[in-house]
């Protein structure tokens, strides 16, 4: 796994390297919470991802893992567990909204169960607008198999208020849950 890191540090410091590095806030770089970044592929500078949509296209109902905030300042200022938990309690409840309506939101593993696991790995200002850096994964609730995961950088498309509850914040994590929805929408029709 600590190779595996190094490897995907390196390649982002290269991939930073080769664009001039005018970017390098908005690269994907791992940050370890992922149980594997092997399968990832780049979609863009932004977006890392794997999808195993045959496996993916088994569950019919997910278990949501509670939403890691790993970000500890932002802006220069430390991050309060009180923020923490509101931007948490925000993308939990924007991915229930998504998934809700077509799969059933469960508490327990099963063999049609798989759980999602969702972490906020970077906040930072980009000139006027809200950065926002996020990893998750959809993991087998019985064995922890992989089956999906993404790494990705996001950008709003204005800045107003502080990151944990700008509008801006909520439009990128409105759009990642979309993207969730459609990436498991599109394996069951796989």
């Amino acid at each position: 796994m600590k190779k595996n890191l190094t490897q995907w540090l390196g390649l982002g410091l290269g991939m930073c390297l080769l664009a001039g590095c005018a970017g390098q806030k908005f690269q994907a770089v791992p940050s370890g919470f992922l149980s594997t970044y092997e399968h990832l592929k780049p979609v863009d500078t932004m977006t890392w991802r794997y999808v195993d949509a045959p496996r993916l296209a088994i569950y019919t109902q997910f278990k949501i893992a509670p939403v890691e905030i790993l970000v500890k300042n932002y802006n220069g200022r430390p991050v309060t567990p009180e923020q923490k938990q509101r931007m948490a309690d925000y993308i939990r409840s924007s991915v229930i909204a998504a998934l809700e309506k077509s799969y059933a939101i469960v508490d327990g593993p099963s063999p049609e169960t798989a759980e999602i696991r969702i972490a906020v790995t970077d906040a930072y200002k980009a000139d006027n607008r809200l950065g926002i850096s996020v990893e998750g994964e959809i993991q087998d609730s019985l064995s922890s198999a992989q089956v999906a995961a993404v790494m990705r950088a996001g950008l709003g498309e204005r800045y107003l208020g502080d990151w944990w509850d700008a509008t801006s914040a909520r439009q990128i994590i409105d759009r990642w849950t979309h993207g969730l929805r459609q990436a498991i929408d599109t394996a069951h029709v796989w």
